[in-house]
């Protein structure tokens, strides 16, 4: 008996193709042993070439023409094409291999072959080497693909094991199903009338959304379906840009403190700040705020799945033109009013809104546009993936650098996704080659951005306006949030006395808030 594949996973098959696949994957980059390091190429490539795939890299789709498409685990492979050796010719710089990974990262997987190619490179400067591994975006999402291969790798350089990551499982969840018909029919039907009422919730707050993009942008209230046009609009074509950048965590961390943000925030801010001056430098600047979409893992933090878990929640960023520190500060207000709207639903519906959100953007993208930016969901897709903390190695060579490569969605010519991993932030920017001309200079922005930001947070701290700087983002914060629960409450209740009192409300804890906020 097959696998049901689950509705978002399912939906990367049914909205790939050949100019936009639906694979995501990684470059790792190792450091060789110092001693008994000569043929640990060699040996990583005998050990992948011999490795047993094991679920969920055992899988292939098959789709019917009656009844739900489904996984079939297959244990048939032709190993010599799923793992390859590469050599870049000198100097084999970073540049030269993000050239690389980006011509590998373009093609479409096979799917009469399980999802998933291996690339081992040889090459690099400095006596180091690199793995590229591809996987379909059904098989694995960041959270559960970082997993998979944070355990194929160890934390002693004594270590010399290699444990591929395809011949990895990870601990799935003691699920008990009910034996008998009548309660395994039960289970069935439960299972199906939760799927139907999370579609119903999902479908009802994007109706909502959709109704208020409706009425177009406007400068004192948020509206979805509202970004600006850009070059990340674009129609989507076969040729990818990849490119990384790296910055300390530490500093990164101190930021977040001076500002009263978190790291996400901090790094929300760079990256804003690097993708418009990159708009600027290709004279294609953004009318107003950017809008990502941020993905929400909804995976366990002790048992990860090799699936898609993920909701998400959009949000517009900063002032094109602001100043880092202004920037900052929008960037919190925003993102905390973005996150709360998200956590209001059930973790299910939350999935369901996800893959309703998707297919949505997927169907406007299709939608011929010009100069119009009209129903306009967002500009780029950035993603926060938790990595691990210690040094790794696999085969006694150290992990130097955990580079993340992502697909782009329709619509979203720009996939961002950053991680943490042994004391620093690996960003990997994933691009529309045909509509984003010298990616590269995106990271030398956000890495520019960065050091403003640490600069601006050294000048704040020194001055005594850190705390000031975030009390005015939570003031400002609060503000929106008290607005946009006025706003729900007159909606369900009718009469003008009701909008009345409600707007009455809004004024006046609006105004205490900011009292509060001046106060502090």
């Amino acid at each position: 008996m097959g696998i049901a594949i689950p509705m978002l996973d399912l939906m990367f098959f049914l909205t790939e193709s050949e100019d936009n696949p639906r694979h995501v994957g990684a470059a790792l980059i190792f450091e060789r042993p110092r001693r008994g390091g000569a043929d640990v190429v060699q040996r990583i490539l005998e050990a992948y070439r011999h490795a047993v795939p094991v679920p969920p890299f055992n899988r292939i789709p098959v789709f019917r023409r009656a009844g739900l498409p489904e996984w079939r685990e297959v244990d048939d492979f032709d190993m010599d094409w799923h793992v390859q050796h590469l050599t870049l010719p000198a100097p084999g710089s970073d540049a030269q291999l993000d050239e690389l990974v980006a011509e590998l990262h373009a093609p479409m997987l096979e799917r009469d072959r399980p999802g998933w190619r291996v690339y081992v490179i040889d090459g690099l400067e400095r006596k180091r080497f690199a793995i590229y591994i591809k996987v379909h975006h059904s098989l694995v999402d960041g959270e559960s693909g970082i997993a998979l291969v944070h355990r194929s790798l160890s934390r002693s350089p004594r270590d010399r094991r290699i444990r591929p990551v395809i011949a990895t499982s990870l601990p799935g969840p003691a699920e008990a199903r009910p034996t008998g018909l009548l309660p395994l029919l039960g289970h069935e039907v439960g299972k199906a009338a939760r799927t139907a009422m999370s579609i119903g919730w999902g479908a009802e707050r994007l109706l909502e959304e959709g109704l208020a993009g409706l009425r177009g942008f406007s400068s004192e209230v948020i509206r979805p379906f509202t970004a600006p046009l850009t070059p990340m609009n674009e129609p989507i074509r076969n040729a990818r840009a990849i490119v990384h950048t790296v910055l300390p965590l530490d500093a990164m961390k101190t930021v977040a403190r001076a500002s009263g943000a978190t790291l996400n925030d901090v790094a929300l801010c760079v990256l804003d700040a690097g993708m418009n001056r990159y708009l600027r430098s290709i004279g294609r600047s953004a009318e107003r705020a950017l809008v990502a979409v941020c993905p929400v893992s909804l995976q366990d933090r002790e048992i990860k799945q090799a699936t898609t878990e993920v909701s998400i929640f959009w949000t517009p960023l900063g002032t094109p033109s602001a100043t880092i520190g202004r920037r900052m500060r929008e960037v919190i207000a925003n993102t905390r009013q973005a996150k709360q709207r998200i956590r209001t639903l059930p973790r299910d519906v939350a999935y369901a809104y996800a893959v309703l959100t998707f297919a949505v953007g997927e169907t406007l993208a299709l939608v011929p546009r010009g100069s119009v930016d009209y129903l306009l969901p967002s500009n780029v897709l950035i993603s926060n993936v938790r990595g691990p903390s210690e040094s790794l190695y696999l085969g006694g060579a150290r992990l130097e650098a955990l580079c993340p490569v992502s697909t782009l969605i329709s619509g979203m010519g720009l996939n961002i996704t950053f991680m943490s991993y042994a004391g620093q932030v690996l960003i990997g920017f994933t691009a529309n080659a045909s509509a984003l001309p010298e990616a590269a200079r995106l990271a030398k922005y956000t890495h520019d951005a960065f050091a403003a930001l640490e600069r601006h947070a050294r000048r704040a701290a020194n001055s005594g306006d850190a705390d000031e700087g975030a009390s005015k983002a939570r003031a400002q914060a609060g503000r929106r949030q008290v607005r946009a629960q006025a706003r729900t409450k007159v909606r369900r209740k009718t009469g003008s006395k009701a909008r009345s009192r409600a707007r009455s409300k809004v004024r006046s804890q609006a105004g205490s808030r900011e009292g509060q906020g001046r106060r502090r």
